[in-house]
């Protein structure tokens, strides 16, 4: 099971800093939370964000692309992302901004809101390499999870099973100390969290995380 550090809750002064405590701490991802605005009501950092990290670390980038027209990004996002995620909910023809992140040898994501059903994208499945489930409604850090959603994880997780694919399966919002081990108990393969990591001691959090993560695996039997 995979952390990812969503650096929406990082101090943007100390970016540099505070990422090299993340992934001294054990993170697995950095989580760039793309926002234009429009798509969602704020605005975050882009691609000279992206650059920048991928210049400084070495580790998996994972850009989350909450931004309409994504598929005009792909090609500088795909530059120094692992894993590119597009919404669902933007209005685009889906099927091929996917095929257009798979042609670039990365990993292509989709997410879904908290008001989406899997339905909405069972037909889609075999095509992705990542389904990101949002607990909150995207656009701010900080937000109280809606728990409800969880439940479409166990729903990916069974249709994953039963038709034999390989996609991961991450959550993202709203996951902190109060709430990490019900979010296990569900299965996911890759936690994204921002406040709950850099808010404070940020090796002390990941360590937190980490030790529930293991705790509730071992208690319930899911990997």
């Amino acid at each position: 099971m995979k952390i990812s550090a969503s650096i929406l809750s990082a101090d943007l002064l100390n970016l540099e800093r505070d990422l090299k405590e993340a992934i001294d701490g054990g993170i697995d991802l950095i989580h760039l939370d793309v926002m234009d605005g429009h798509f969602v009501p704020n605005l975050t950092f882009g691609i000279p964000v992206g650059k920048s990290v991928r210049k400084r670390f070495d580790i998996p980038i994972e850009s989350h692309l909450m931004i309409s027209n994504p598929d005009r990004y792909i090609e500088e996002y795909s530059s120094f992302s692992e894993y590119v995620t597009i919404h669902w909910e933007s209005a685009v023809q889906v099927s091929r901004v996917l095929q257009k992140i798979k042609e670039k040898g990365i990993k292509a994501g989709v997410a879904i809101n908290p008001s989406t059903e899997v339905d909405s994208i069972e037909g889609i499945l075999d095509r992705v390499d990542y389904v990101l489930v949002m607990t909150v409604n995207p656009g701010f850090s900080g937000q109280k999870m809606i728990k409800d959603a969880l439940g479409k994880i166990d729903i990916l997780r069974g249709i994953r099973e039963k038709q034999n694919l390989n996609f991961e399966i991450g959550v993202d919002g709203g996951i902190n100390r109060d709430n990490i081990k019900e979010v296990i108990t569900h299965g996911p393969d890759i936690i994204v969290s921002a406040s709950a990591i850099f808010n404070g001691k940020i090796k002390e959090n990941i360590n937190f995380l980490r030790n529930a993560m293991s705790v509730s695996v071992n208690g319930s039997g899911n990997s």
